[in-house]
Parts: C-alpha cells; sequence; structure tokens
C-alpha cells in the first residue's frame, strides 16, 4: 500500500509535468511551506519531561534544502515553546526566517520575519492575467523582499485520521510600487503588501501508531490589492521510516487562478526527506 500511496503522487507529477514540457523539475523550487503540518506525529517525542533543548530538522526535495534550528523549552517536535531560524536554499534561490513559535500537540502559532533574494526571477510588471513568458523575463530588478507573517495551524483527531488546517497572513515589504512579485513561499504572483492564505487538510492514518498517513489539501491564497484568488488541491502523504526519519510528499494542483504559469503556480512537490534531531534525545542513533 506504501509503494501504490507513492507511486500515485509520483504518476500524478508526471502527467502535470506534461503539460508544459517548459517547467522546471520540482527539485528546482523551495521545498514547500504547504508541507508545514505533512508529516507523522510519532509518541516517541513526546517521551521524556520537558527541558531546555536545541532542535533540528532537514529536509530535502530534489536539489533543494531547507534546514531548521529551534531553541525553546519543552519537549522538541512536540510541545513548547521557544525560537527557530531556517533557511531554505535551492537553484531560484536562498530563504531565511526567524521566528517565535509556541507548538502543541493539537496546533501551532508562529510569527516571524522572513527574507527572500533569487538568483534570476524579476519583479513584474502589473498585468490583468501573467504568462510563463513574463514571468521568467530577464528584465527588471532582481526579486527580494522581506515578508512580516503570522500562522496559526491547527489538527482536529477524527474516528479515523484528523483534519487540520492552516491560517496565515502575510505583508511584503521592500517591492517598488506598483510591481508585482512572484512570493516563492506560496507560489502566487501578488501586488505587496498584503495576502492571506487558507488551507485544510484531511490525513487518514494506518498503523498503530500511524506511520503512513495519507490524505489530500485544499490550499486557498487571497491578495486584495490585486482582486485575485488562487485555489490548488492535490493529494499528501507522509510516511515514518525511523523514529528521526520521514518521507513526505505534496502534489497540489491549481484549480482557479488569475494568472497562466504553469507549474510555477502548483504546488507539485517530490517525494523528499525530512530528518529530525534533538539535544536530549532518549535514542539519538542515525537514522
Amino acid at each position: 500500500m506504501t509503494a501504490l500511496a507513492c507511486s500515485s503522487v509520483l504518476s500524478w507529477s508526471g502527467v502535470a509535468v506534461a503539460q508544459n514540457v517548459t517547467d522546471p523539475p520540482p527539485g528546482a523550487t523551495l521545498p514547500s511551506e504547504l508541507r508545514a503540518g505533512i508529516g507523522v506525529d510519532r509518541p516517541y517525542w513526546s517521551a521524556g519531561e520537558a527541558r531546555p533543548f536545541l532542535a533540528g530538522l532537514f529536509e530535502s526535495g530534489g536539489v533543494s534544502l531547507r534546514t531548521e534550528l529551534d531553541a525553546g523549552w519543552g519537549r522538541p517536535h512536540n510541545a513548547w515553546i521557544g525560537g527557530e531560524v531556517t533557511s531554505q536554499l535551492s537553484l531560484r534561490g536562498v530563504m531565511m526566517t526567524h521566528a517565535f513559535r509556541a507548538v502543541a500537540p493539537f496546533g501551532s502559532i508562529r510569527a516571524g520575519a522572513r527574507y527572500f533574494a533569487a538568483t534570476q526571477q524579476k519583479l513584474i510588471e502589473p498585468t490583468k492575467q501573467l504568462t510563463r513568458p513574463e514571468l521568467e523575463t530577464d528584465e527588471g530588478l532582481r526579486t527580494r523582499y522581506l515578508s512580516l507573517e503570522g500562522e496559526v495551524q491547527f489538527e482536529i483527531p477524527l474516528p479515523i485520521g484528523t483534519l487540520g488546517g492552516l491560517v496565515s497572513a502575510h505583508g511584503i515589504l521592500g517591492v517598488p510600487d506598483p510591481l508585482f512579485v512572484y512570493e516563492e513561499s506560496l507560489r502566487a504572483v501578488v501586488d505587496p503588501p498584503f495576502v492571506t492564505r487558507g488551507r485544510l487538510q484531511y490525513l487518514a492514518g494506518i498503523g498503530d501508531p500511524p506511520t503512513f498517513r495519507i490524505g489530500g489539501i485544499v490550499d486557498t491564497i487571497v491578495n486584495p490589492a490585486r482582486e485575485a484568488v488562487w485555489v490548488r488541491t492535490g493529494p499528501a502523504i507522509a510516511i515514518s521510516l525511523t523514529h528521526h526519519l520521514e518521507a513526505v510528499g505534496v502534489a497540489a494542483l491549481t484549480l482557479l487562478s488569475p494568472d497562466e504559469i504553469g507549474l510555477a503556480g502548483a504546488d507539485l512537490g517530490q517525494i523528499g526527506l525530512r530528518y529530525r534531531w534533538a539535544t536530549g534525545d532518549l535514542w539519538p542513533e542515525f537514522p
């Protein structure tokens, strides 16, 4: 069943790629923020006493890499309060985030600032409907911006599986008026400064504890200044390989968008690996 689920996600990805042969491979993009909350919560991380700690997370997908360092008090990767620093690197650019975070088994709250600097992506002239050639223009200012953002995430257990959700607000600074910007984390061309996102997901767990989760997501983005709405949906899977290592995949295709930019407007992530560690780990063996 695990192999079937993985092949289903990858085959869907293959169909979507066929829509536009000029699209870059999924690994060329940064690990998506849509993967937040898509994972397996083993009872392992709830063991032990609450304590001061340092914890980390490494996530890879193709040629992209995301790292996260947490410092706080509580049980790492389970229930804690403190700060996080993340870095994300890919062929498209580099992203850095500093945030305050409070985490519980049923959800989390996060507030902070995120900076992105592109290697090639340029800021975009205002337009009613953007096309892929206009997105990939070589003219203009290189994309750099600061996003001040807040996020609330929750997860509700059901008789079978869990229902989760996320609401976030973003204030994008550093983009000269009246230019648009391709917001790398949201995968959308927006008119700054204000953008919101909402997501619902359902994941059914298999096993006891549920080391394999499969389901789907619906993601919505609203940009009032542009009077634009984006809707994406698709499957999501998470497979726990060890206490520290899991495989995660998301394939959210665009249902509604003001633009025609192909897979640049979707969250089409190939299967990636996520590794967790923390100080005070009772069984720190690799992997």
